[in-house]
């Protein structure tokens, strides 16, 4: 079968894994909540799980995508994703659903160091930076078509935006097997794969790498900053929202359907944000990603403590926009940021380090922020998330003084 320009692929596969991801996510902590009945302690603990897999397999999966295949690496990761989204459909209990997180964390081990490691190998740095905010860009549009799908299909039934979603991740998988190039890589001789010791080579590698790059080791520190801050948020703004507020009729429509609209409103207002940042931001310049990765950090944290603290229900939805939005555009601009200048034969292996530091923070975090959600308030464990991010400016400010030369590869 012939295969397709990786840039182009990159693009349509990121714009139906949009669709399917607003899809499969539109509703389903809605769904653990009402259908599974979770409570916040639980929920946290769900993304506990969730992130405690990461953490361990992120380095493994790392390295065996920096020696196999990173595109092997892929098609199983989002393989992996679509059968946890089934599972949590079929199974409505929280034990299943703890599973099914398991399934999902190792799964997307297998994505986050080798779906970027290999389009940069593919198209080159420069490409390869653009496409990620292009692709977030087209993402965020498809989805906001994925939200009304998953609407419809909630009407029926709450769990069916999870299974028709986990199941069209999954034929995503098939068509990456099957189309996906594999050209700018090298992998290491089939008879070297197996060796324990090439392994631990590969990771090593990229632990000096790290270590003797001191702004590598400030991008580190900061994803675990933002890991114990997003997993309060991720976690408790939809129990948070359901007992804070009485949500508006809209008509004869269901509530359901105010998940809805939150997740479209967000969808759009990301994609303007994404949109701005491509314009805006030199994604070739340190010192203009640095500064705009700050700005958005300082925004998100101003934006959750007003969220959590605030009355009413329009002004608390409004800051929830703008935090989503915010997010949306800072996530292909910190990819590219930490993208600039790693070693072709390591790459996989630091983005997923990146990934790693990130889920420590969630996992180190998220059982905190559960603790004083069940204890003292939610609104209290999520200014207490918001005020997790504050050390990082400190870090971007150092960041901003650590260019490293020399220029980037085209």
């Amino acid at each position: 079968m012939t295969r397709i320009d990786p840039y182009r692929f990159y693009l349509g596969a990121r714009t139906y894994y949009g669709f399917l991801w607003t899809t499969m996510v539109t509703v389903n902590l809605v769904y653990m909540v009402e259908v599974a009945g979770l409570g916040p302690l639980q929920m946290v603990l769900v993304g506990t799980v969730l992130e405690t897999s990461v953490f361990v397999f992120e380095i493994p999966t790392g390295v065996l995508a920096d020696r196999v295949s990173r595109r092997l690496s892929v098609v199983i990761g989002n393989a992996m994703t679509g059968v946890s989204f089934v599972l949590i459909a079929l199974f409505p209990y929280f034990e299943a659903i703890l599973f099914a997180q398991l399934v999902w964390g190792i799964g997307w081990t297998f994505i986050s160091g080798a779906y970027p490691a290999w389009l940069t190998e593919e198209i080159g740095v420069k490409r390869a930076n653009t496409a990620f905010l292009r692709g977030a860009q087209l993402a965020q549009a498809a989805g906001f078509l994925g939200i009304g799908f998953a609407i419809a299909l909630a009407q029926v039934s709450l769990h069916l935006p999870m299974l028709v979603g986990g199941l069209g991740v999954i034929v995503l998988a098939i068509a990456m097997q099957l189309l996906m190039t594999e050209q700018g890589f090298t992998p290491v001789p089939h008879e070297q794969r197996g060796s324990w010791r090439g392994l631990a080579d590969t990771f090593t590698a990229g632990v000096r790498e790290v270590r003797s790059r001191p702004l590598l080791l400030t991008i580190l520190a900061i994803a675990v900053l933002f890991g114990m801050f997003s997993e309060g948020l991720d976690r408790l703004y939809v129990p948070y929202l359901i007992e804070s507020f009485t949500f508006p009729r809209l008509g004869a429509a269901d509530t359901v359907v105010w998940w809805g609209v939150i997740a479209a409103v967000s969808s759009l207002v990301g994609l303007a944000t994404t949109t701005i940042a491509l314009r805006v931001v030199d994604l070739g310049n340190h010192l203009h990603l640095t500064a705009a990765l700050a700005l958005m950090t300082a925004l998100i944290s101003v934006s959750v403590i007003a969220f959590a603290n605030l009355q009413g229900f329009y002004v608390v939805l409004a800051f929830f926009w703008l935090i989503s939005g915010l997010r949306a555009a800072a996530s292909p601009l910190q990819t590219a940021w930490l993208n600039r200048r790693l070693p072709s034969s390591i790459r996989a292996t630091i983005l997923s380090m990146h990934g790693q530091a990130d889920s420590v923070g969630q996992a180190f975090g998220g059982p905190v922020v559960g603790v004083i959600a069940q204890r003292i308030a939610i609104g209290a464990a999520l200014t207490v998330s918001a005020l997790a991010l504050l050390p990082s400016l400190q870090l971007y400010r150092r960041a901003a003084g650590l260019e490293e030369q020399p220029p980037d590869p085209a």
